[in-house]
């Protein structure tokens, strides 16, 4: 064993700009290794979980180490790839290590005295052997019998110790308890009934002879029997089991039951979400000659090392290309990782993906809980274990596919990255920090591994498109829908005439109501688009023209019906309609505009037969409702999907005939110098949702600016048109991509402050980037939750030094900060804003 003295710098999950250093006890010398975990006392009393940055023996100068508490794994659970991706994620970002940390790790591996702990619901306590616990262990397991629940403050005044988090650990490793953070990740083992053919009637003379017992007997159980074999024909996997949701669709819930009384078929309880998938038909399709040609060309620019932009049209097949590459790259040992904007997109990739390549594919995503992502982690990592045929064998996820959060996972071979969609605004987070770009963030992870880098979309955005332009990325075009026939006829809509006429039908006009009608009886399907949730966006009094506003952010109340409440969308702020006006007593309110319930509403009253569902973030908060509503829509259970911006994205449904969007005004009002790039990718991806089998679909965009530049656009379907246009705006007043961003916003509970911080940043700022600083000034929304914001925008030249203009802000920040001691302020810092 080593003897000198030993000093780990440690990041600690907290926002910090340094890494922390601590001594090592002697005996601890030989287990400290970079990656690891460590339990560390930060402040007075408080312990939390960091990470080994840097071993060696150097004290620091300003202040005593204090040493470690104790070492938690056996393994590092972080490699050094991760850690120089953190690094990078840090720096450039403007981000503290601690904020990068806190995005990267699920809360289940950063153990602190603020988790919650319970027994976990799958472990069976009584079977157990009692001699693998330690006396701690047994003591906390005890405790969690008679308390459902307990902090691990709780469990420090039990066991008369400090630190508590190893016995917690070593309890985790053994699968006895699980840990969560908040009461909302508090671990629900969510079980759903599922039912197989009983073995013994597998042959089809056992069948066709228990049928017609059936038919004789009981008719709704031969019909829910029938419905039953349906189902399992039309599945693409080979596990048999199918969803009692799924058979309730159309079965009696009686005649189910009688079924499984009599044997005829088995009941089981899964829980849904977890690692229980199998190994489906392979259904990788033969690629067209177009699609053949751009395999050839991607893989001809990765032989050269370039990073590919596939500019592929709505229902052109870029999905087999992907998985020709990715077969490519599993040849090669290496692993997947498939990157897509939107959680709601997992439903239908995973289905298609695990359908070619089984269960080496992983899903993760923030809609999982804690205990899952760790899961998964560990997955990724190397260390999930299982026992086949009496052996211990080890399967790991060789292809990830998920949202932005996919990027931190603990990849050690990484050979391919696909960033589909990936001009998406949703591939960037906004609070907290870091407020990194997936799609940038992926390249840079990308040449850690020196993996391929391939960024699909129909609508690329301006930057990437221009990287393409100028060589810096290969361009490869797929042009062509995949279905022979199909396509989408684009009609636009004058609102403005039809409601000086007297024509609309609700939010319908005419052509659109027609086109749903006639949609409706050849019994296609319809999809409608509206980008705002909700009832009514406002309410307001028609006799003083007041509106209720939120008491804690500066927006307005929008009205959701199904909850009866005023809710805004910014802190959650929630009250019950007033029946008459705050301001003037008036009992004569009016509820203005339109959201995805309001159209619901109005869509049930116009087509009274149809079936109608509504996708937005209210209607899909739980982890399961986008599978329950994509499944639905795909099998004809619903005729007319509403929805707000996730239906534009990606999803593929054949009978699509009809596309509606509602109200394009909301899109290319928006001031933002992105907003006509933002309005024609959405406009273009929703027009994509129609016509993607051999029939041509119809899209319906209503709006009052029919001459609009970006609506001629779209009708010519001249993508390279917009870019052109878009470009020379851009390069004219020096935005994206001919310079950097830099946002920063001052942030207080005080208005006075905020005014004057943001002031003397400016100030600071100035005479280094002269009129490229723009500000200070108030956001369209100046007051969210309390805090009011006010922010400077800094344009810097593309081939300024990075650590030079970071440098300089960081050095205006803390003279400000020296400043201003006592003023109780934040400073948030958007690099590359969207």
């Amino acid at each position: 064993m080593s003897r000198s003295t030993l000093f780990v710098d440690v990041i600690v999950p907290l926002g910090v700009p340094n890494k922390y250093t601590y001594r090592v006890p002697l005996d601890l010398n030989e287990e400290v290794v970079r990656g690891k975990r460590v339990l560390v006392e930060f402040g007075k009393s408080k312990i939390y979980t960091g990470i080994i940055y840097h071993i060696h023996e150097l004290a620091p100068k300003n202040y005593e180490a204090k040493y470690l508490e104790a070492i938690l794994d056996d393994k590092p659970i972080v490699n050094d790839l991760q850690l120089k991706f953190w690094d990078w994620i840090s720096f450039y970002y403007c981000a503290n290590p601690g904020d990068v940390m806190n995005s990267a790790l699920p809360s289940g591996l950063k153990l602190s005295s603020t988790s919650h702990i319970q027994l976990n619901p799958d472990f069976d306590l009584e079977q157990s052997d009692h001699t693998d616990f330690s006396a701690k262990e047994h003591t906390i397991l005890d405790a969690l019998q008679i308390s459902s629940a307990l902090t691990f403050v709780d469990l420090a005044a039990l066991l008369k110790i400090k630190a508590v988090q190893k016995p917690v650990n070593t309890l985790l490793k053994k699968g006895a308890i699980v840990v969560y953070e908040d009461v909302k990740d508090k671990y629900k083992p969510k079980l759903q009934a599922f039912y197989k053919l009983s073995p013994d009637l597998e042959t089809e003379s056992k069948l066709k002879e228990t049928l017609s017992v059936l038919e004789k007997k009981s008719f709704k159980q031969a019909e829910a029997l029938l419905y039953f074999l349906h189902l399992t024909k039309s599945k693409t996997d080979s596990s048999g089991w199918i969803r009692k949701s799924e058979l309730l669709k159309k079965c009696d819930t009686a005649a189910i039951a009688a079924l499984v009384k009599k044997q005829i078929l088995l009941e089981e309880h899964f829980e849904i979400g977890r690692l229980l998938y199998e190994k489906s038909k392979d259904l990788i399709k033969k690629l067209s000659i177009q699609q053949e040609s751009v395999y050839a060309k991607v893989r001809e620019s990765f032989a050269q090392n370039k990073t590919v932009l596939l500019h592929g049209v709505t229902g052109s097949g870029k999905t087999e290309v992907y998985i020709q590459l990715i077969k490519d790259t599993l040849l090669e040992g290496k692993q997947i990782l498939f990157l897509i904007p939107e959680i709601a997109l997992t439903t239908q990739l995973i289905t298609r993906l695990r359908a070619v390549f089984g269960e080496i594919v992983g899903v993760y995503h923030s809609r999982f809980s804690e205990n899952e992502r760790v899961e998964i982690w560990n997955n990724v990592l190397g260390s999930k274990n299982s026992t086949v045929n009496g052996h211990t064998e080890q399967h790991t996820y060789k292809i990830i596919l998920g949202a932005r959060s996919c990027l931190f996972l603990p990849f050690s071979n990484l050979g391919l990255v696909i960033v589909d969609e990936e001009h998406d605004n949703s591939f960037k987070q906004y609070d907290p920090s870091p407020r990194y770009h997936a799609r940038d963030a992926a390249l840079y992870l990308a040449s850690l591994h020196k993996a391929q880098v391939l960024l699909g979309s129909a609508t690329p955005s301006v930057e990437s498109y221009y990287n393409a332009k100028q060589g810096k990325y290969a361009l490869v075009n797929l042009e062509n829908q995949f279905v022979v026939g199909g396509g989408t006829a684009l009609e636009i809509c004058d609102v403005n005439h039809y409601e000086t006429s007297n024509q609309m039908k609700a939010s319908l006009t005419p052509p659109l109501f027609n086109a749903i009608e006639k949609a409706l009886y050849k019994k296609e399907q319809i999809i409608l688009f509206q980008n705002r949730r909700g009832f009514a966006p406002y309410t307001e009094c028609k006799q003083c023209g007041h509106v209720p506003h939120c008491v804690q952010c500066d927006v307005s109340l929008i009205y959701h019906k199904h909850q009866q409440k005023l809710v805004c969308h910014y802190c959650g702020y929630s009250v019950t309609p007033p029946k008459v006006c705050s301001a003037c007593g008036s009992n004569q309110l009016h509820y203005k505009g339109m959201g995805t319930e309001k159209i619901e509403e109005d869509i049930e009253i116009l087509f009274p037969k149809a079936k109608i569902a509504r996708m937005d973030l209210d209607s899909t908060r739980s982890k399961y409702a986008y599978k329950q509503l994509i499944d639905d829509f795909e099998t004809g259970q619903i005729d007319i999907l509403i929805g707000t911006q996730m239906v534009t994205k990606g999803l593929d449904f054949n009978n699509v005939s009809v596309v509606g969007v509602l109200n394009a005004d909301s899109l290319l009002n928006f001031p933002d110098f992105r907003s006509f790039e933002k309005a024609f990718q959405m406009l273009t991806q929703v027009r994509g949702r129609a016509g993607r089998s051999s029939e041509i679909g119809k899209v319906f965009i209503q709006t009052t600016q029919t001459d609009h530049k970006v609506i001629g656009f779209l009708k010519a379907n001249n993508y390279l048109g917009f870019f052109e246009d878009t470009l020379a705006e851009r390069k004219q007043f020096n935005y994206p991509p001919f310079s950097r961003l830099f946002e920063i916003n001052v942030i207080s509970k005080d208005i006075n402050e905020v005014n004057h911080l943001s002031h003397e940043l400016f100030t600071l700022l100035k005479p280094a980037f002269h009129d490229n600083l723009l500000g200070p000034e108030f956001p369209l929304i100046s007051k969210i939750k309390n805090q009011f914001y006010k922010r400077i925008l800094i344009k810097t030249p593309k081939q300024q030094s990075s650590q030079e203009l970071r440098q300089i802000i960081f050095t205006s920040l803390n003279d400000l900060q020296n400043n201003f001691k006592n003023w109780r302020y934040r400073i948030s810092i958007d690099v590359d804003p969207v």
